[in-house]
């Protein structure tokens, strides 16, 4: 009998070891984990009769959609219909959806209405009404309709279109024309959606590869918004309860997109890591994934070859620096533009540049273009983990070879407008220098890129230029989530910037002897704002900074000089007081940038008023007598002639001289 429970004692502790351990075994099979049904919001976008819903929270703009209903109605108004078409397929349970749409009323003390709210999925119709002849809504807030939703199943190409109906609508004590309800949606402030319950993605944690110190972890996200579903949502990943910093790299897949991380694996590190992955797709909605690896460390057996077989997407995230160096001749502006970038953007080039020659390019890949250049780099250069000096020459050739594959290869590769970065058509462009820097890795990684491109281009007098605009490329994806811009342009001592035109973007412009200034810095840039920055180059050099400083210099002290001649005998305060004046007045705008005229202008009116203000003067035989007055009775020393107050009534009176010290003796 003790036999018996030893035996069943040793089976149920065994038994239990392997359920701990059975979850950190490694595997060779895909895991699968979330989300086959999840509550998710669906915002509504777009204008009313054309209009999109959306899960993603990032695509919400900053102003909102809005339709308005400015009479009491008896019948049906249609407010909006909007429509999105499901690429996941599955079933869904019953239940109830809620539907909240912003509204603000202008005009009347309060309302009320009936509305009706149709959703279709698929081939299924579901309706849900609102009455409220007793509820008078006031001011703003939100109307909201529940639909009730029977269990059924949506598949991949069936659509998804709810259309929202108003009946019934009567004011309270309405005022003039202007009343009416206005209905908001498609904005951050205004977030019009409805909480539904469908399949929306799977979230598959493939096995774990390792390359020498590092580990990928890819994870497939499967959902029909393909790259959509990472690049509009918030991902990150934790190895051993660490967030990796790197970011990940991202290729489009049949199923979705397939996102992978790298770890650095530390030394001293367990076999067994646990892997975390999170994806935000909307406030509140957070998705969650884990699963244990089994790593062996070095290039030992297993899938350690690891390294994308497809191009990256470029549209995960990736951080811009714009720094501008320019110099204005005159008639010439050279320039030296620095382009700094990381993330998926990284990754792109360094895979591009290591796949020149690739046949198996997809036919609307940019990188075909290098095509030309793979008898150029050595067979053992191509396709080896890293970027080799060859193709980096390949590249820069392609790019100094002709303006038009410069350009194409910012617009169609970068999604940047070179031309707006630089300031003309790089056409126009003289002999250029581009310089492709990776920095200290050569590697496939996410790590800073630098461009640079020296050239210079001619100017014409009185025409305008252009020193920067906005330069991000519109699309329908974000490729840049982080921009920052430095400009400066400087010029010589006999060159002026002339008029500046800004608009949307700040500037700073200062003017000394030898030059001028122009800076520009934001370090955090709107890619959707529409911004413009140009200059007028002046016709003569009479408003360059250091003519105009000589005339105004020359100026003034021609001023001085008329003030003080015509001031021999009079009171010269007033006059010199007023070439102070308009000197420093003329010198602060002088060195704030303002228009040239504007500090010439100022100069010139000093030798105008010196004039008027000096023949006006009191003379000082006047001012004698009106200190006199003023301080009392003076006597006049003999000796220096100068002037003494007399500051006591007892006579005789000795006195010393203020100015030589002689005793003065005043008599009754």
């Amino acid at each position: 009998m003790i036999g018996g429970e030893r035996g069943r004692a040793l089976f149920l502790s065994a038994l239990l070891i392997v359920i701990m351990l059975s979850p950190m075994s490694a595997s060779g099979q895909e895991s699968q984990q979330c989300c086959s049904q999840t509550e998710f919001d669906l915002f509504l976008l777009g204008d009313s009769d054309d209009g999109v819903i959306s899960p993603f929270y990032s695509d919400l703009e900053d102003e909102p959609t809005e339709e308005i209903v400015t009479s009491s109605i008896g019948g049906e108004v249609k407010i909006g219909t909007w429509v999105v078409t499901w690429r996941s397929e599955g079933d869904y349970s019953d239940g109830t959806w809620d539907f909240v749409i912003p509204y603000e009323l202008q005009g009347a003390v309060s309302f009320t209405l009936n509305a009706t709210l149709e959703v279709k999925v698929g081939g299924n119709t579901y309706q849900g009404t609102l009455g409220m002849p007793d509820i008078l809504l006031t001011g703003q807030g939100e109307l909201q309709i529940p639909v009730n939703v029977e269990q059924g199943t949506i598949s991949e190409g069936d659509s998804i279109q709810i259309t929202l109906n108003v009946q019934n609508l009567v004011f309270t004590n309405p005022g003039d024309d202007s009343t009416g309800v206005k209905f908001l949606w498609g904005s951050e402030e205004y977030n019009a959606r409805i909480k539904v319950k469908l399949p929306l993605l799977d979230i598959v944690m493939k096995d774990a590869s390792v390359l020498g110190n590092l580990a990928y972890f890819p994870v497939l996200i499967k959902s029909g918004f393909e790259d959509r579903t990472w690049s509009a949502s918030e991902g990150k990943a934790k190895v051993q309860n660490i967030e990796i910093s790197d970011s990940p790299i991202s290729i489009l897949r049949e199923e979705g997109v397939e996102v992978t991380f790298v770890w650095e694996i530390p030394e001293g590190s367990e076999i067994m890591v646990r892997f975390d992955f999170e994806l935000t797709l909307q406030p509140g909605l957070i998705l969650e994934a884990n699963r244990t690896h089994e790593i062996e460390i070095g290039e030992g057996g297993g899938p350690n070859d690891w390294y994308p077989e497809n191009e990256p997407l470029r549209s995960g995230g990736s951080s811009l620096k714009i720094n501008s160096d320019a110099t204005f001749k005159g008639n010439l502006v050279e320039r030296r533009v620095s382009i700094e970038f990381d993330g998926s953007m990284s990754q792109w080039i360094r895979w591009g540049l290591d796949n020149i020659g690739n046949n198996t390019l997809d036919s609307n890949s940019w990188w075909k273009n290098l095509n030309e250049y793979s008898d150029s780099v050595k067979t053992s250069d191509k396709h080896n983990g890293k970027v080799d000096d060859s193709e980096i020459l390949a590249l820069q050739n392609h790019l100094i070879g002709s303006k038009s594959d410069l350009k194409s290869f910012f617009a169609n590769g970068l999604y940047l407008e070179i031309e707006s970065i630089i300031g003309v058509d790089p056409v126009e462009l003289g002999p250029a220098k581009i310089d492709i820097n990776l920095g200290k890795s050569r590697a496939f990684s996410s790590e800073e890129i630098i461009i640079t491109i020296e050239s210079s281009y001619k100017t014409q007098d009185g025409q305008r230029q252009l020193l920067i605009e906005n330069f991000v490329r519109p699309s329908s994806e974000k490729y840049w989530n982080e921009i920052s811009l430095i400009i400066t342009m400087k010029t010589n001592m006999l060159t002026g910037l002339g008029e500046i035109y800004a608009d949307e973007m700040d500037y700073e412009l200062r003017r000394w002897i030898i030059m001028e200034v122009i800076s520009v810095e934001d370090t955090d840039v709107d890619s959707e704002t529409e911004f413009r920055i140009e200059f007028t180059p002046p016709d003569s050099f009479l408003f360059s900074p250091l003519v105009s400083a000589m005339i105004s210099v020359l100026a003034l002290s021609i001023s001085l000089m008329i003030g003080m001649a015509l001031t021999k005998k009079r009171a010269r305060v007033p006059t010199m007081v007023t070439i102070l004046v308009l000197g420093s007045l003329a010198f602060t705008i002088y060195w704030m940038g303002l228009p040239m005229q504007i500090v010439l202008g100022i100069v010139s009116t000093s030798i105008l008023l010196v004039f008027p203000i000096s023949l006006v003067s009191p003379a000082s035989g006047t001012m004698e007598k009106i200190s006199k007055k003023i301080g009392g009775p003076h006597v006049k020393c003999p000796s220096c002639g100068k002037s003494n107050q007399v500051q006591s009534n007892v006579r005789p009176l000795r006195i010393p001289c203020s100015k030589c010290n002689s005793i003065l003796r005043i008599e009754a």
